[in-house]
């Protein structure tokens, strides 16, 4: 009995210290993010940390061939998180080490770009070459970018390899000119993503299809440095060959091949100029004849210089677009290709081609170790090229054809609907090869400049290839997966960030939204921003007469000063106060870069402007000369705004990134003094420029920059934002009902009397304005059923009012309601122009005497106002008005003040009529 009695409280004994439920097991860590995304993972538990005594351990069996990417691992560690560790070379490493080394035997599995990485108390990264070992610093650096600490990995093993082994993108350089940096740096950010090609469209030309010989004036380019035939070698930008030579060196050991194309027998007007007994008779201008041997020899003489150079296996002779396919042309064409293809093998080359075979239908068989890209289903279609033995890469003009600003082909790619659907076997038209079909090498996505220079910026090209990029990387490394949504993928582009070395976006380093901060009142020129980016005065000398205490004054034309910033990206906002002096030189510098210059006066116009990229750009007005002007020039990605006292005058759909290099300039500075010079590192809304320039209220649009709210949009191009971002080549547009919205909100109570629409051609027949103060309860205060479009300027009783809302009623087509801008102002007061009129005093645009005159008569409006004495006010506003008509007759106003005083006026008159 004891025995049991002794059992029993055992078993109760175990059933009570026991926990209430199993411990669980512990997870496996989740497959690390990153882009692309791994191909296999097994997770494990617990992580790898760097710490002290960290290093990165290069094999010793490997040193010779993997030194290089430790060499750039080591450098983009410390970069992106602040990790210094030495390179030092063993055969096995130690806990917190990188170790980097080649398999002993080559692993099929993973092919020449894939890896294994492996992640325990050291992290390996083994491949069967230098490339895949590379590809896996990119993996480890993009995992620990997202850590907070910047110093741990989750405990695993990925085994990764590409898709697809061609996996590029192309860019016209032929068209535009993009510096040598620009293209380094692209190295980069392709290698970031695991890109392995990066094709340079090296000679190129206006567009034009008709034979009218007039076309020889038309713009065009060969890109490189010629010893041959120096002529060839364009002079508004080119790459010389010992340049070259450090992008392909650059390239190799960030696992990339740079491809060099050369388009002819079309798209070859920088060839016919140079020799114009070239061109074929009865074809544009812009196409060789190879119907002869001596263009083809021409042709290959072109090509001969540069088999040397040029380190990549395979070169792109193009063949793009050759207008004239009848059977003997086709046949002609055919054999140039094969030419050329004979060219290349004589020098260990392969070749790449524009697919055309489709169009150039013919007896001649081009060589079957030709590869094409197809470019455009009809001119060669990727099941023919299949069916007849061709190796292909798939650059669909309808899906991977980036031609910025044209309106036609995609401004940006679809990348959702890429992510989504498209793989390298996808085509246009429906077509879908099988999946793993081994001729499809790859993909190539494209950026065509047939705009040429001037309208589309670097930073327009590079905005358009980024957003891109990201997307067709996974696609052609990974393939489709459904492991993240397309929201979660990019939301993983912006954690993982840019690439190392890169500065793309040319980001500046600032503790607050103001970057510099220059108020002159010092012996030196002091940075008051707290980042202490002082300047250094060259020729330029400081006096006491300025706008505020001391200010600069520049009298010769290489008087400047020097800043430690070079050049500053979007967005950006320049307010300065400066007294011009009217000199005969054609062109006044504020401030120039190697990049780009802003202007008080532009040569040829006399205007305000700026310069980048060697092209001029002119707003539509002037900056006064002779006394001091607040003058603020605001940029972003979508144009540049030049504002004066206060008041925006013009805003250019074309952008430039902002030069900080040098005020004034070395060589055609403007003549005058500087006061108050403030860079911003950000868009400074109207009203914020108005407060700094102390311009007049009701000349501020308030709702510029502020939160929009709309009951739909048409597309998400077309978002709410866009009415209220002071751009009139933008807008927010509708879904297709009658009773669609849009309302800003102000952010407090403003008085307000005043609504501006500005409308596209989808414009409201019938609407209302309405004012809230919750955004729920509306409060009529203007309504129309016979809107004619355009601009709408609405007055309507002053209102309180923190929400303003225009809400349709009738649509004027069955598009929707559509507007450019949603404009919000506030009333004019009498108290608000006596100011006015002291400032305009103050800055000598009105004598003192004048000044009396107009604040007496605007004194007497005042009180009356005071007294809500409406007759009363409205008679002395005209006799305000009769003055002002006076005083410019007798010389005593400017026609521009008067047409200021005068809207004033007139405002105010019909603020008091509305009461």
């Amino acid at each position: 009995m004891k025995k049991w009695i002794v059992l029993l409280f055992c078993i109760l004994l175990i059933v009570f210290l026991r926990p209430s439920q199993e411990v669980k097991a512990k997870e496996p860590n989740a497959k690390p993010k990153v882009i692309p995304s791994l191909q296999e993972w097994t997770g494990s538990n617990g992580f790898f940390t760097l710490n002290e005594d960290s290093r990165i351990i290069v094999d010793l069996d490997g040193k010779e061939k993997l030194m290089n990417t430790a060499n750039v691992f080591q450098k983009d560690l410390k970069e992106m998180t602040g990790s210094n560790l030495p390179i030092e070379t063993a055969n096995t490493p130690a806990e917190g080490d990188f170790f980097l080394t080649l398999t002993e035997e080559k692993d099929q599995t993973i092919g020449d770009e894939g890896y294994h990485f492996d992640v325990e108390n050291a992290v390996t990264i083994r491949a069967n070459t230098n490339t895949g070992v590379f590809y896996g610093t990119r993996t480890a650096l993009q995992i620990l970018v997202q850590d907070p600490t910047k110093k741990k990995l989750p405990n695993g093993t990925a085994k990764d390899y590409p898709k697809y082994g061609e996996r590029g993108f192309m860019l016209d350089v032929g068209r535009k000119y993009f510096p040598m940096k620009f293209l380094k740096d692209y190295a980069k950010v392709m290698a970031w993503y695991k890109m392995n090609d990066f094709q340079l469209h090296l000679n190129d030309n206006a567009i034009f299809k008709d034979n009218d010989r007039s076309h020889w004036d038309k713009y065009s380019a060969f890109r490189m440095e010629s010893d041959t035939y120096p002529e060839l070698t364009a002079e508004d930008g080119h790459y010389s060959k010992a340049e070259f030579r450090e992008l392909q060196d650059l390239a190799e050991v960030n696992g990339l091949t740079i491809t060099p194309e050369f388009d002819t027998p079309s798209h070859s007007l920088a060839l016919t100029k140079l020799r114009p007994d070239l061109v074929h008779p009865d074809l544009p201008v812009d196409h060789l004849d190879i119907t002869r041997q001596e263009t083809v020899d021409f042709i290959k003489s072109v090509w001969d210089e540069y088999y040397d150079l040029f380190s990549t296996e395979t070169v792109h002779i193009g063949a793009d677009e050759f207008y004239r396919n009848d059977k003997e042309m086709s046949n002609v064409y055919r054999n140039f290709i094969n030419t050329l293809n004979d060219q290349a093998k004589s020098n260990n080359k392969k070749v790449r081609a524009w697919g055309g075979l489709s169009y150039y239908k013919g007896d001649v068989v081009v060589d079957k170790d030709v590869t094409f890209n197809i470019w455009n289903v009809g001119w060669y279609n990727p099941n023919e090229a299949v069916n007849s033995g061709y190796n292909i890469i798939n650059s669909d003009d309808g899906l991977l054809y980036i031609v910025p600003k044209a309106g036609y082909y995609h401004d940006y790619l679809d990348t959702k609907w890429l992510y989504n659907n498209w793989e390298p076997t996808i085509f246009s038209g429906g077509i879908a090869l099988e999946e793993n079909n081994e001729q499809v090498l790859g993909g190539m996505f494209a950026l065509w400049n047939d705009m040429l220079g001037k309208k589309v910026s670097i930073s327009d090209a590079h905005d358009r290839i980024s957003k891109a990029m990201p997307t067709l990387a996974e696609k052609m490394w990974r393939g489709h997966s459904d492991e993240t949504t397309f929201s979660q993928f990019q939301e993983l582009t912006s954690e993982i960030g840019v690439a190392p070395g890169t500065n793309l976006d040319y980001n500046v380093k600032s503790k607050t939204d103001k970057l510099i901060d220059y108020p002159f009142d010092e012996e030196k020129v002091i940075d008051h921003s707290g980042n202490n980016y002082d300047g250094e005065i060259q020729g330029a000398k400081l006096i006491k007469e300025g706008k505020q205490g001391n200010a600069l004054l520049f009298s010769e034309k290489t008087d400047h000063v020097t800043t430690e910033v070079d050049t500053k990206g979007f967005p950006w906002t320049v307010s300065a106060w400066v007294k011009l002096e009217d000199t005969k030189e054609p062109e006044a510098v504020l401030m120039e870069s190697s990049y780009s210059s802003l202007k008080l006066k532009q040569k040829e116009t006399g205007n305000a402007g700026f310069t980048r990229e060697g092209f001029d750009f002119s707003f539509n007005t002037a900056v006064p000369t002779g006394r001091w002007v607040h003058v603020a020039f605001r940029g972003d990605l979508k144009g540049t705004s030049l504002f004066i006292d206060g008041e925006l005058k013009d805003t250019l759909a074309d952008n430039t990134l902002l030069p900080v290099q040098t005020i004034g300039s070395k060589t055609n500075s403007f003549t005058g003094v500087l006061d108050e010079l403030q860079i911003y590192n950000r868009y400074l809304s109207t009203s914020e420029i108005a407060e700094v320039s102390n311009a007049p209220a009701w000349t501020i649009n308030i709702a510029a920059g502020k939160k929009a709210t709309a009951s739909s949009n048409e597309t998400e191009a077309f978002t709410p934002n866009l009415a209220v971002d002071e751009n009139d080549t933008t807008r927010w547009a509708s879904g297709y009902t009658d009773e669609e919205w849009i309302y800003v909100d102000l952010l407090d109570k403003q008085p307000i009397n005043k609504v501006v629409l500005n409308w596209e051609n989808a414009y409201g027949k019938g609407y209302k304005i309405q004012v809230s103060n919750d955004a729920e309860s509306w409060k009529d205060v203007y309504s129309t059923e016979n809107g004619d479009g355009g601009k709408d300027i609405i007055h309507f009783p002053e209102e309180n009012a923190r929400y303003v809302r225009m809400k349709g009623t009738e649509r004027a087509i069955d598009w929707g309601f559509s507007l450019y801008e949603f404009e919000v102002y506030q009333p004019v007061t009498a108290s608000g122009m006596i100011k006015w009129i002291e400032q305009l005093q103050d800055r000598s645009e009105i004598t003192n005497q004048t000044a009396r005159k107009l604040t007496m008569h605007m004194t007497t409006v005042s009180r009356y106002a005071d007294q809500q004495r409406t007759d009363k006010v409205l008679k002395h506003v005209e006799g305000f008005l009769k003055l002002n008509k006076k005083l410019l007759e007798e010389g005593d106003l400017t026609d521009e003040v008067y047409e200021k005083l005068k809207a004033a006026a007139i405002e105010l008159q019909i603020k008091w009529q509305m009461n």
